[in-house]
């Protein structure tokens, strides 16, 4: 109850002038003691207590529940189901340590994400109902659907198309971000009123994620070529009707043999925006990870990372380091946030290294293989290994998260 009362202050406080929308995310968020690893072709969730490391329940979810979503109270957790024949959220109780709902929201939904006042759910999805690309809307006080927009969208990619990505929320918790990667858009949703504005992009939409100043929204685009449409990402005024494009900023993709932008996110302390290079589906070698600055939107640093296939740069909670993650090798490369340079390269499991999830002091980083299946457990001091925690045993593992973030490779602030 403290921790929605201290949401509710700040939202009060950033509509009568008096606090950024940025400093609203920081208010009354906790940090729970458990992490969730995702299993998504088990149709899983092992939840693991960091104090002891041991896994403490195991709970089905669904075929493809590979990504979801924290409550800001630490409370609740929601999880999409994203295989052909998925068409429901798993709630899972963290109190309780067990399933406390499921809500049909339709075809294949892929990530739901929690707003920051914690009222809403969006939950985009892979599939089409009714021959229209759907977002839905739960109301987490009675875990149901609210409202669900239907997109009209200019063909069914079947099974095998990729017809959405990810979500985020403006900070005060009023404005929705979507992708439609049939037609290519950003999307935008005032849930004040439901209604919705299309931006053409000029290449797959994949992420979108608001500065931590409330200001701009930059959304990361795939490219498709290495002339006038590199991967990227677009910079939309928030400050200002229209979401107007005010900048764009481009990979240089110096020895890359492929070419897809994966994911972007803000340092920890705002300054730097960092993108990788992934590479598509079909090959998935690049290695490029790039830093631009926030204010002026220039380069100021490049790599190569010894991890392949790189999509994900983690921010550890004290802003020094990012920690990349691949859909290439079972290498994780830790990098320093603000030069980009090589930390330390770290070998683990048997399968490309997915995601990360933080205790809250830093300590210790819980890193999810999907080769073998299993959490592994860095001490972020010594930067080693120091355990497995053989969650799932088998193929298939997905994300690992415990706070919650609104793009989740950042943590609150």
């Amino acid at each position: 109850m403290k921790s929605r009362i201290a949401v509710s202050l700040g939202a009060a406080l950033l509509a009568a002038g008096c606090v950024s929308p940025s400093q609203t995310a920081r208010t009354g968020v906790v940090w729970p003691e458990l992490v969730v690893h995702l299993h998504g072709v088990q149709g899983k969730a092992y939840l693991v207590d960091t104090r002891t490391d041991a896994i403490v329940a195991e709970l089905p979810t669904a075929p493809g529940a590979g990504l979801g979503s924290t409550t800001p109270d630490g409370k609740l957790v929601y999880v999409g189901s994203e295989a052909p024949t998925g068409d429901s959220v798993t709630v899972i109780d963290l109190e309780k340590k067990a399933v406390a709902a499921r809500i049909r929201t339709g075809a294949r939904p892929k990530h739901p994400q929690v707003s920051p006042d914690g009222k809403w759910v969006i939950v985009n999805h892979w599939g089409l109902d009714g021959g229209k690309l759907r977002v839905s809307f739960i109301d987490t006080a009675t875990n149901s659907v609210a409202k669900n927009i239907e997109l009209e969208v200019s063909r069914d990619p079947g099974i095998a198309g990729v017809t959405s990505m990810h979500n985020s929320w403006s900070w005060d918790s009023r404005y929705a971000y979507t992708v439609d990667r049939v037609d290519n858009h950003l999307v935008a949703i005032d849930t004040r009123d439901w209604s919705v504005q299309k931006i053409k992009t000029p290449s797959a939409p994949h992420y979108p994620v608001p500065s931590p100043d409330g200001k701009e929204l930059w959304l990361v685009v795939e490219g498709r070529d290495r002339a006038e449409n590199r991967p990227g990402a677009l910079v939309f005024d928030l400050t200002q009707p229209g979401m107007r494009v005010i900048g764009r900023v481009d990979m240089p993709l110096a020895n890359q043999g492929v070419l897809e932008g994966h994911h972007g996110s803000f340092t920890q302390d705002g300054r730097q925006f960092l993108m990788l290079n992934r590479g598509p589906g079909s090959n998935m070698t690049g290695t490029e990870v790039v830093a631009f600055d926030s204010a002026t939107k220039k380069l100021v640093a490049r790599a190569e990372t010894k991890s392949t296939g790189i999509g994900h740069a983690y921010n550890t909670p004290d802003g020094r380091h990012a920690v990349i993650t691949n859909y290439g090798n079972n290498v994780v490369s830790i990098v320093d946030a603000k030069t980009l340079a090589s930390v330390k390269d770290l070998q683990i499991g048997k399968g490309r290294m997915g995601h990360v999830a933080f205790t809250r002091d830093g300590r210790y980083a819980y890193v999810s293989n999907a080769g073998d299946g299993n959490l592994h457990k860095i001490d972020m001091q010594t930067l080693q290994v120091v355990k497995e925690i053989p969650t799932g045993k088998a193929a298939g593992a997905s994300q690992v998260l415990n706070v919650w973030t609104n793009v989740f490779e950042e943590l609150p602030r």
